[in-house]
């Protein structure tokens, strides 16, 4: 289960985007294989990642912020 300042990988488009605007779902497209820090957990168990054209990013003022399920990940480092 992935915390707070983890690395995960997101493991494959998930079925779901399909539901979302064309430029979301084109933002998990670039994000598929890429890792990214978990910024936030929701209450439902939701990873919050920040991207930027598939790269994780401190500035949020040019990040994408996307929402993912848990199962949807891999987790690749714990934080330190």
């Amino acid at each position: 289960m992935a915390k707070v300042g983890d690395l995960v990988k997101i493991r494959a488009y998930p079925a779901w985007a399909d539901t979302l605007p064309p430029e979301s779902q084109a933002v998990f497209r670039l994000c598929v294989g890429k890792t990214f820090r978990v910024r936030e957990i929701d209450e439902h168990g939701h990873l919050e990642l920040w991207t930027h054209r598939g790269k994780d990013t401190p500035h949020i003022a040019r990040a994408d912020v996307i929402w993912v399920n848990a199962e949807d990940v891999e987790l690749v480092t714990n934080r330190p």
